[in-house]
């Protein structure tokens, strides 16, 4: 889902040079997210850890009732405002873009966690009402935080969004070990969570940049803009944020009220508490996610958004299967290390657990495409539901409190998922009639397996990654113009298998055969015996491996699973742009593949190609998916293609 300028249309004269067919893989900060959200996450922990231990069980109290009461007024106020201001600066807003009512939003999160700690004094703050401003100041604090993180993330400053993440998390850890070291306290833990959020103003977030970052298409007009409406859209935010937490924070709560002992209820808290770590994660995503959605809103492409709402629904459930037996297996020994043997939950729990946790995740993502519409009221709706048929599992003949209330959770994900979808698929009124169904359907697949696959083979693409940079000097991914549907050219991006300062004459002697050659059938587009090739390049081809980046370029709908492999502008010019393959996108795999992948000749490939798009349908195209397994263990892979 790159909308990077970087990754629009390249601009590149059909001269295209040994630079930019081997030009380094520029980063758009999606990876910077990710890393600043996982040192994020490890640090709230780490300074956790550190206080409980550092202050004990009785002291660290204090602590956990402010974390508490701190966590709750993040997740349904400020982050809500943190995606307010994201969609708006995406929109073209100027200047300061929070309303009124999202400050005062903010001011009754504090209050209302002011009054908590207030009450609570004197049981965990030994009658100190100074405690008060410490959590007042940490939401006031946290505000400008989200704020400005939105404005990061509105002017696509993804990689500042992403280290502003992490350093505040950092921040709050090294004043943690500092008062550690001079004297453990509460007032100077307290500090801590106060002051980490202020690292966002090195970043100086609300300076508006000279030149504005925009997607690949350009920035949006007034006209977009006003396509996609925000009237309720705050409050839809709020409410359904409080729903869905509802769902992961009361776990522990309800099964004391269905009668669990205090050893399950500790059970049920360890395991939700540890199941839902990845969220974190999810949570700062949804930074990277809602702008190119909010940008698609905005231009009326509501099919390419309905595809992405399918294709993670059907990733959210394959993948919930995955975490099902993940945490079956793995779950009980995690939590045990983690708590100790005690905490240690049934199989059947964690697997509950794990698997309901990747459903939220799915469930927070497609939530964004409601958010990206405007439609505030279909998000709300999604989540009561949830609420509700979680609710009603409780009543449920189940003895064990423990497994009733993990039932409960993962019934209410299940439905959240459901009435999310069936809203994002819900035509606007603006809408005209949705086009043929096989496109959607087929953008819908792609996604799905995209993501799926992109998650599970990510071990075997970072090996894959190393090995290269291991094997030969230079980057470990480059990206290669090719020319895809309608013969528009876009970057594919792959594993480098070729030395970085190779000599091209190969390549363009072996055009110049085909070009001249009277006989099609006489000449296969691979080029034996390739000397360009690197010793890992030429495993990587064996097994297709090197193609694992172009799932990438699948998410952002310049090519599909199936279809016709994606020429170089040289031998697009060879076929001749007029040629059918070129109404269609181009694919990882497709009919010429598994008939003989890149062994068979030139002649042959645009025979199976043009017989491809006459005959293109869904059960063809999970056929070619399918046998593409086989064909790469049974098939000679191609060691020298071009």
């Amino acid at each position: 889902m790159n909308d990077t300028p970087i990754d629009g249309p390249p601009n590149d004269t059909p001269q295209h040079s040994h630079r930019t067919r081997y030009a380094y893989m520029r980063s758009d900060g999606t990876l910077d997210i990710v890393l600043g959200s996982l040192v994020a996450g490890i640090g709230a922990y780490v300074y956790q850890f550190l206080g409980g231990r550092s202050l004990g069980e009785e002291a660290f109290a204090p602590i956990g009732a402010l974390l508490t009461a701190h966590f709750l007024a993040f997740v349904i106020i400020l982050l809500p405002i943190e995606q307010f201001v994201i969609r708006r600066i995406t929109l073209g807003y100027r200047g300061w873009v929070v309303p009124i009512r999202a400050i005062a939003l903010a001011v009754s999160a504090a209050f209302v966690a002011a009054v908590v700690v207030w009450s609570s004094a004197d049981t965990y703050f030994d009658g100190d009402a100074s405690f008060v401003w410490f959590v007042v100041a940490t939401v006031a604090f946290h505000f400008f935080f989200v704020v400005g993180r939105g404005y990061l993330a509105g002017y696509r400053r993804f990689r500042s969004y992403g280290y502003a993440s992490g350093a505040a998390s950092l921040l709050r850890l090294a004043i943690a070990l500092f008062v550690v070291i001079i004297g453990p306290t509460v007032t100077g833990f307290a500090w801590a969570q106060v002051l980490g959020p202020l690292v966002i103003f090195f970043w100086r977030p609300f300076r508006a940049p000279k030149q504005r970052r925009t997607g690949s298409r350009g920035e949006l007009s007034g006209e977009h803009a006003e396509q996609v409406g925000e009237k309720g859209l705050l409050s839809g935010l709020v409410l359904s944020s409080a729903a869905s937490q509802a769902l992961l924070l009361a776990g522990p709560l309800v099964a004391g009220g269905l009668g669990a002992s205090a050893a399950q209820f500790s059970i049920t808290y360890a395991t939700l508490t540890l199941a839902r770590a990845p969220l974190t994660l999810g949570y700062n995503l949804i930074a990277r996610v809602l702008p190119p959605f909010t940008e698609m809103a905005a231009r009326g492409e509501r099919r390419e958004l309905r595809s992405w709402a399918r294709g993670m629904g059907v990733a959210g459930v394959a993948l919930a299967l995955i975490g099902a037996a993940l945490g079956a297996a793995l779950g009980p020994a995690i939590v045990a290390t983690a708590f100790g043997d005690g905490f240690r939950p049934t199989a059947m729990v964690g697997a509950l657990a794990a698997a309901g946790v990747v459903l939220a995740s799915a469930g927070l993502f497609i939530g964004q495409i409601l958010v990206a519409r405007g439609r505030a009221v279909r998000l709300a709706v999604a989540w009561f539901v949830a609420v509700a048929a979680s609710i009603v599992t409780l009543f449920a003949p189940i003895d064990d409190p423990v497994l009733h209330v993990m039932i409960a959770f993962i019934v209410g994900e299940g439905f959240a998922l459901a009435a999310l979808v069936g809203g994002a698929l819900m035509r606007d009124p603006e809408e005209g009639e949705i086009s043929h169904g096989y496109t959607v359907a087929k953008r819908s697949l792609d996604i799905a397996v995209a993501l799926v696959a992109m998650l599970l083979l990510s071990p075997v693409l970072v090996i894959s990654a190393i090995a290269v940079k291991i094997d030969s000097r230079g980057p470990a991914f480059f990206r290669q113009l090719r020319t895809g549907r309608d013969g528009i050219d876009f970057w594919m991006v792959k594993l480098r298998t070729m030395e970085v300062d190779h000599d091209d004459a190969v390549f363009h002697d072996h055009l110049e055969q085909l070009q001249y050659s009277e006989d099609d059938n006489e000449y296969t587009i691979k080029i034996d015996d390739d000397p360009r090739v690197t010793r890992v390049g030429g495993f990587l081809r064996r097994w297709s491996l090197d193609e694992l980046p172009n799932l990438w370029n699948v998410l952002k709908g310049s090519m599909s699973l199936v279809g016709p492999r994606p020429l170089v502008p040289e031998e697009a010019d060879l076929v001749g742009l007029s040629n059918v393959r070129f109404l269609v996108k181009p694919g990882i795999t497709g009919y010429a593949q598994v008939h003989g992948r890149d062994s068979i000749s030139i002649g042959e490939r645009t025979d199976l190609d043009d017989e491809y798009v006459e005959i293109r349908s869904m059960r063809v195209d999970i056929k070619i998916l399918l046998e593409t397994f086989g064909t790469v263990f049974r098939t000679k892979g191609e060691d020298t293609k071009v």
